[in-house]
């Protein structure tokens, strides 16, 4: 299985792909685990020699000139959404493509994923591949921090130390984040960004434990208003019928 995953960064890719794989190896059957699922998909880019495709990089897709897509006023994304779409149907007539994943920030503006679903509903038929929206809000540090358990005392130091900055718990309300580093004063001080680099420091390795080790329950709890929540129901709804079309099994995750 294919899946061709397009994105802002290294952080969207990495989140998005863990937590896909996640979703398919807790809530999938028993063949699927660990050490078999490399086997069983490939993350690409438009580029089968490439892990991902980032959005600013489609204009320089050699297909990119005969991509025509309308619907201005469909808000925002759904150009970009239309074009990645295209190209993806272009590619997949020579490379076979399963799903296309696209990762995209909301930063702060929850109008912005409603141009990726737009453009979905509207192409549907005459895609031959399932498209999944990752729309993370505000940036996709928010699900690594959905993530974040304190696991020594330097990090409950340094918790409680961004905490009284902040005014309230980061790791709690996501939602007073922002994802624009750009403005100044005390909304400088609350982009995700700054308070993620401050919480879990340069090591990518404790980024991966964020995503790795708590728990898909706990993850979809608390990622219900930063899109965390929904790519992971659309992953086990889209993709997990892909490597095995009988009915999903009971999964810990959702279950009430």
């Amino acid at each position: 299985m294919r899946l061709v995953l397009i994105a802002e960064d290294r952080v969207g890719f990495v989140t998005a792909k863990s937590l896909a794989d996640r979703v398919l190896i807790e809530c999938g059957p028993d063949w699927i685990n660990a050490d078999s699922i490399e086997g069983l998909r490939d993350w690409t880019g438009l580029d089968e020699t490439t892990p991902f495709t980032k959005w600013i990089e489609l204009q320089r897709h050699p297909g990119f000139p005969h991509v025509k897509v309308h619907g201005k006023s469909e808000g925002l994304n759904y150009m970009e959404a239309g074009r990645a779409l295209t190209l993806a149907v272009l590619v997949a007539k020579d490379a076979p493509i399963d799903v296309v994943v696209l990762v995209r920030d909301l930063d702060n503006d929850p109008s912005r994923r409603q141009g990726l679903e737009k453009a979905r509903d509207v192409m549907a038929t005459g895609l031959p591949f399932q498209v999944i929206i990752a729309a993370s809000d505000p940036e996709g540090e928010a699900w690594i921090l959905h993530g974040f358990c304190v696991q020594t005392d330097a990090e409950s130091d340094c918790l409680a130390s961004v905490q009284a900055r902040l005014g309230f718990d980061p790791t709690r309300q996501h939602e007073r984040l922002r994802g624009d580093r750009r403005r100044g004063g005390k909304q400088a001080a609350r982009d995700i960004k700054l308070v993620l680099s401050e919480l879990i420091g340069p090591d990518p390795m404790r980024e991966e434990i964020c995503l790795a080790s708590t728990p898909l329950r706990v993850l979809i709890e608390r990622g219900r208003a930063t899109g965390l929540a929904d790519f992971l129901a659309e992953v086990r709804a889209r993709i997990l019928p892909l490597l095995d079309p009988a009915p999903p099994r009971p999964c810990d995750a959702w279950m009430d």
